[in-house]
């Protein structure tokens, strides 16, 4: 799916603000986590791991495993029925966490953490620790890194596509968002079972149903409880998570939607990328979902004259969730503003033409699918 080339175009005045940006992204202080593991555990901690350059997800690892499941447990425990202790709870959470968690998941399960010694490890976060944070467990990998990116945005077979729907439309990303939030949970297997995965379709239906059964058992024990700690999360990290891949791919070329260029978008030096792995880079991760996190703005700056050509787009300052905002409430000049030039032709463009290119890849993909709205 990805491409690449020799960049020829870095020196270009027109390239100028993308390599200032990509910089700023190669040079930023991670903040993936929140606080450090302890000095003494830390030489430990990185001789179990594949790739040292993951010390943040190691971090932030320990963070998880040192508050929010105590805290969890201990809801339950004791089965608390205070809302604001359960509100507490999920606010420093979530404050703290979420977005950390879900891209350390995110990232971990495209490039495993840990040695094939204590590969056991590997598990702790898309089994034991993603219910916590909204994602049933065992089901992001067969959802992201098999069905997602290898299907690729595709309608029909990628659950989670968004080339068949307005994406301008608030309505349709209702449609979009509670499809995944009530039938997920069948419809994920299913879709293994089309692809003969039959291995991965027997444990995310195992998983989710082990998941959604300790959780009856658990709201029959306390209700505010389970609430706060597994319903409340997924609640709202479904809906987290749906506008993230929505925004993400919310620009789609309906000439060339199989193009990974062209079905997404990069956001340079936004303040999401130091706490998201380089998150930003969405078309280069696309193009090469093994790449290592902190290779992807170096990547880019080594495809600029690719995008250049394939007109793919690039955001300087915000990120996937602005932009998303910036289309539902039709600001697409706003966009046009914020856009970099990868190359000379991009940068003859005018701010005019910018919004009709947005305008033109916000059109729902009919070359070969109808519309569902």
């Amino acid at each position: 799916m990805g491409e690449s080339t020799d960049n020829t175009n870095q020196k270009h005045p027109a390239t100028a603000d993308a390599c200032r940006l990509a910089a700023i992204d190669l040079s930023s202080q991670r903040n993936e986590y929140v606080f450090e593991m302890p000095s003494r555990l830390r030489q430990a901690g990185l001789s179990l791991l594949m790739d040292e350059r993951d010390e943040p997800a190691l971090n932030l690892l320990c963070n998880v495993l040192c508050t929010t499941l105590p805290a969890a447990v201990l809801l339950h425990a004791f089965s608390v029925q205070s809302n604001l202790i359960g509100l507490v709870y999920f606010a420093a959470n979530y404050g703290l966490f979420v977005q950390r968690f879900l891209l350390t998941l995110h990232y971990t399960e495209h490039r495993k953490l840990f040695k094939p010694g204590c590969s056991w490890l590997n598990h702790l976060a898309p089994y034991l620790l993603s219910p916590l944070f909204g994602v049933p467990s065992g089901a992001y990998k067969l959802h992201h890194v098999i069905m997602h990116h290898v299907e690729d945005n595709t309608w029909g077979w990628d659950l989670s596509s968004t080339e068949g729907f307005r994406r301008d439309s608030l309505a349709c990303f209702a449609f979009y968002w509670l499809r995944f939030l009530l039938v997920s949970a069948v419809e994920l297997p299913l879709y293994a079972l089309r692809r003969g995965r039959h291995r991965h379709a027997a444990t995310a239906a195992a998983s989710m149903a082990g998941g959604w059964l300790l959780t009856a058992v658990l709201w029959q024990r306390c209700a505010l409880a389970t609430f706060y700690t597994l319903l409340l999360p997924y609640l709202v990290s479904s809906l987290a998570l749906m506008f993230g891949n929505w925004s993400q791919h919310i620009f789609v070329d309906p000439d060339t939607p199989r193009d990974d260029y062209k079905l997404a978008y990069n956001c340079l030096a936004c303040s999401d990328n130091p706490k998201t792995y380089n998150d930003g880079y969405h078309i280069i991760h696309h193009a090469n979902s093994r790449l290592h996190w902190s290779e992807l703005p170096a990547a880019f700056l080594q495809q600029l004259e690719l995008h250049d050509n394939k007109d793919a787009l690039a955001f300087k300052g915000i990120g996937f969730f602005d932009v998303g905002l910036a289309v539902f409430t039709g600001r697409l000049g706003w966009l046009a503003d914020h856009i970099v030039p990868c190359g000379p032709k991009q940068a003859a463009r005018s701010r005019q033409e910018w919004v009709k290119l947005l305008q033109h890849r916000l059109r729902p993909v009919t070359s070969t699918y109808s519309k569902v709205v």
